[in-house]
């Protein structure tokens, strides 16, 4: 299990709970556990500063553009304010594109929203850390 840095309510281990899910989720490709994790006006920025929408995020993902082989979340914090959840966090990613493995480090945002009592993300920003 992640490192969780986070303190506070049971709010904010409600945020931390849906992003280790929407994790499980890419790493597993449970394609309707990722649909129920997303929201449908999703924003997803990867590290390469591609923009995709839900329904292009999901599409790559099922073409294996890129395939998930391993995300380790760590050193995460969450805020919330209302029905409004941000996550700042870093994780260590394993990704196979076009046949070649990579591994990286990113510290990502991740913001999710609350509706019909589940939390979705809704945004998603990464930046590749350098390579010490």
């Amino acid at each position: 299990m992640a490192t969780q840095t986070t303190t506070g309510t049971g709010v904010e281990a409600e945020v931390l709970r849906a992003d280790e899910a929407r994790f499980e989720a890419m790493r597993k490709a449970d394609w309707a556990g990722l649909d129920a994790a997303l929201a449908d006006d999703l924003t997803y920025v990867h590290s390469t500063a591609r923009l995709e929408s839900k329904a292009e995020h999901i599409a790559n993902l099922r073409g294996g553009k890129p395939h998930y082989r391993g995300i380790a979340p760590r050193e995460r914090t969450v805020r919330v304010t209302g029905d409004v959840g941000v996550v700042n966090g870093v994780s260590e990613m394993h990704v196979e594109r076009d046949g070649k493995e990579q591994r990286f480090t990113v510290r990502y945002l991740a913001v999710y929203a609350k509706g019909s009592g589940r939390w979705r993300m809704t945004a998603w920003q990464s930046t590749r850390v350098p390579d010490a």
